[in-house]
């Protein structure tokens, strides 16, 4: 597999705040005050992150997103689809605690970031598909984002070919989950989301 990510130049900023804060040691009394004040009434917001989907993908999940809606007679969009998915993943990964299992899922799952053909004639040529893409920006809990990074360092600690980012594991949650769904391979999907809600 090419590395497009290397472990070096992976970094999980939210983990690596946390366990700045957690070392830590304020040197006097008001230090300590001001230190526990500004833990406790620190802003714990919603963090958001980018995405750049094929448009057929995002038209996909906005049809979905609409079908669920509608459904419910209530707001279902893209961000919480896909917090759902990553709720999902985390549940799992908790239950396989395993960073090599997870490591294989996540890169079993990522789809190469171009597509190569080539035809042979007088000259054998390759080139790239171009896909058109869509950005699309979703707001996560901070805590899942860091759950979501201790786990991803524990995978890069393992040294295998490959990094992830927070990034790149909701990019191949939502593509899978759309892969699947275009090609029927989930069930009752939309009732089964209805009665998660």
């Amino acid at each position: 597999m090419k590395n497009s990510s290397n472990n070096q130049d992976v970094r999980y900023l939210i983990y690596e705040e946390e366990l700045e804060e957690l070392a830590y040691k304020p040197s006097n009394v008001i230090s300590k005050a001001l230190f526990k004040f500004t833990r406790i009434f620190a802003p714990r917001t919603d963090l958001d992150y980018s995405l750049s989907v094929p448009v057929s993908d995002y038209l996909r999940g906005e049809l979905f997103c609409d079908d669920v809606s509608e459904a419910m007679e209530e707001t279902f969009s893209q961000t919480d689809l896909i917090n759902l998915l990553l709720a999902d993943f985390l549940y799992q990964a908790k239950r396989r605690s395993n960073p090599y299992d997870l490591y294989h899922y996540l890169a079993s799952r990522e789809k190469p970031s171009i597509q190569i053909y080539s035809y042979n004639g007088e000259n054998k040529v390759q080139s790239g598909k171009r896909v058109r893409r869509k950005k699309m920006t979703c707001s996560i809990k901070r805590k899942d984002a860091l759950r979501l990074e201790v786990m991803l360092s524990d995978i890069a600690d393992l040294d295998q070919d490959k990094a992830f980012t927070v990034n790149e594991v909701l990019l191949i949650l939502y593509s899978d989950f759309i892969q699947k769904y275009k090609n029927g391979s989930l069930t009752n999907v939309l009732e089964r989301i209805i009665g998660r809600l």
